[in-house]
């Protein structure tokens, strides 16, 4: 399920809490999906639009703050 998402992804716990909302446009793999709940659970919070871009630095779609 590696690739470029095509519509925003919300990302869910066991529980069906949320963990973050990721971007359309956002590349997403097996590996950003480890670091995500890694980041998840050491915060113990939802992860915010920082957090991802302090996670994925070179993502040029958590720099773009324009709503789509």
């Amino acid at each position: 399920m590696a690739g470029k998402l095509k519509e925003p992804m919300v990302n869910t716990d066991y529980r069906r809490e949320p963990l973050c909302i990721l971007p359309i446009g956002f590349y997403f793999d097996d590996d950003r999906r480890e670091k995500i709940w890694q980041r998840y659970e050491e915060k113990g919070a939802p992860l915010t639009r920082k957090d991802l871009l302090a996670l994925f630095p070179d993502e040029p779609v958590l720099k773009d703050n324009r709503v789509r």
